[in-house]
């Protein structure tokens, strides 16, 4: 089963890279699409910690529209703070819906700078998802 997007519906450049990525995910799943309303994808680096980093986990939500499916949100987490004090936070989030985006540090981001950066991090997201470098679960409602 295949996902229908909304292309129109995208506040952000999305790849065709990512939507094939999420395609593949979907495929792997006995999820029956065609009765849910939301699927949310979790993309987890099982070796990232707080002390050694590596590969943050990212959540893509996506919400059935009218026409076609549609990002809710894509939110890259990161770990914030050392030792038994770090807290895993929003480092990057992308509010498709509501065209609101946030980095950590700079607050708010306005949607031309959210679009520049969301193509870096898409480029790069891809990449470590092609290296292997995460497990996946897809959840639905």
């Amino acid at each position: 089963m295949t996902i229908s997007f909304f292309r129109d519906g995208f506040a952000l450049p999305v790849d065709q890279a990512l939507l094939v990525l999420l395609n593949q995910e979907i495929a792997k799943t006995e999820l029956n699409i065609e009765r849910l309303t939301q699927l949310t994808f979790n993309f987890r680096n099982p070796g990232y910690s707080a002390e050694q980093g590596g590969v943050h986990p990212v959540e893509i939500r996506l919400i059935r529209g009218l026409d076609g499916w549609l990002f809710d949100y894509v939110t890259d987490f990161s770990y914030q703070g050392m030792g038994q004090d770090a807290e895993l936070c929003k480092e990057l989030d992308f509010n498709f819906l509501d065209d609101e985006h946030y980095l950590q540090g700079w607050g708010p981001i306005q949607r031309s700078e959210a679009h520049e950066l969301f193509t870096l991090w898409q480029t790069n997201f891809i990449a470590y998802c092609r290296m292997g470098c995460f497990t996946v679960t897809v959840s639905g409602d």
